[in-house]
């Protein structure tokens, strides 16, 4: 148990979600008849469990009418002022449809459990879709209570920490935004599963840490790591931002969502096997960076 807590605290391991917003508006206005179709893709990278099972009942987002999702530009133009919803609190947006700041759409969902360590290494599955007449700015969660993990086949209720009554919320910027077409935009968000699980005199709680990405404006590492029986938990960082997975048993793993900079990789085994640390590996925005096979030696 003390291994287990121990590597829990430890490692962070991402599970995206995948937004892409295709716009279907004219390119000469930008009224509020526009509309944008968003659809949104669940992905994972593993995590310390065998499954996390996570009821959701509704995906919304909420945009700022007359305005399209664009790629980042200049913060001080007013059409694109990233300071927009700075005074937006997720409390004052709990049951309410809108406010002075915005109002909220909600996307088509097959509501339900999700095993989201079934999607990993980049796998994306359709979630939910919609059309939105205005630029996203938040996304909002709403989970129900039939969530649970499974360990070593043990299963174990996970129950939604009283902080979040039952909305999750994430704020979207101008830099979070990607074009991925002709009149098109995508960001993707990632779900810290280790630090989203909090465990506390035995018993689990759910409040789910989330950061938005996209491609372009952030960077992705790939790699292999062996031997299999090894176990290994990759873990990548520096002062700006950090990131983490499980390695497959073909060795191979990524990680996606990290801001460009320089990073430090550690390969953590169990079974024996000792620590390999790797130094100045430098991630490159909208670039994917292969870091060099490691084996762990005992």
């Amino acid at each position: 148990m003390k291994l287990f807590q121990k590597l829990f605290t430890a490692f962070s391991v991402l599970t995206g979600i995948a937004i892409l917003a295709a716009t279907a508006c004219n390119k000469s206005s930008d009224t509020n008849n526009e509309k944008e179709k968003v659809s949104v893709f669940l992905t994972d990278d593993a995590g310390l469990f065998d499954n996390v099972f996570i009821d959701v009942r509704y995906v919304e987002v909420k945009v700022q009418e007359g305005h399209k999702n664009r790629e980042h530009v200049g913060e001080q133009e007013d059409d694109d002022d990233d300071h927009f919803d700075d005074n937006d609190k997720d409390s004052d947006n709990d049951r309410q449809s809108r406010d002075q700041y915005g109002k909220w759409d909600t996307l088509t969902i097959r509501p339900g459990v999700y095993d989201i360590l079934k999607l990993k290494n980049g796998v994306d599955t359709l979630f939910a879709q919609g059309a939105v007449n205005g630029r996203v700015r938040k996304i909002r969660l709403t989970l129900g209570n039939n969530n649970s993990i499974v360990r070593s086949g043990v299963t174990i209720p996970l129950t939604l920490h009283p902080a979040i009554n039952n909305y999750v919320y994430v704020r979207i910027h101008n830099r979070h935004h990607e074009p991925i077409g002709l009149n098109h935009h995508g960001f993707w968000i990632d779900f810290d599963i280790a630090n989203s699980i909090i465990e506390q005199n035995g018993r689990f709680f759910l409040r789910p840490l989330i950061k938005p990405f996209c491609n372009k404006q952030f960077g992705q590492v790939s790699g292999k790591v062996f031997p299999a029986d090894a176990h290994p938990v990759i873990k990548i960082y520096n002062t700006n931002g950090a990131g983490a997975a499980i390695a497959e048993k073909s060795g191979e793993y990524k990680i996606r969502g990290l801001a460009e900079g320089t990073y430090k990789v550690t390969f953590t085994g169990e079974n024996g096997y000792v620590q390999t640390t790797l130094n100045d590996i430098k991630v490159v925005k909208d670039k994917e960076t292969k870091i060099p096979e490691v084996t762990l030696r005992k």
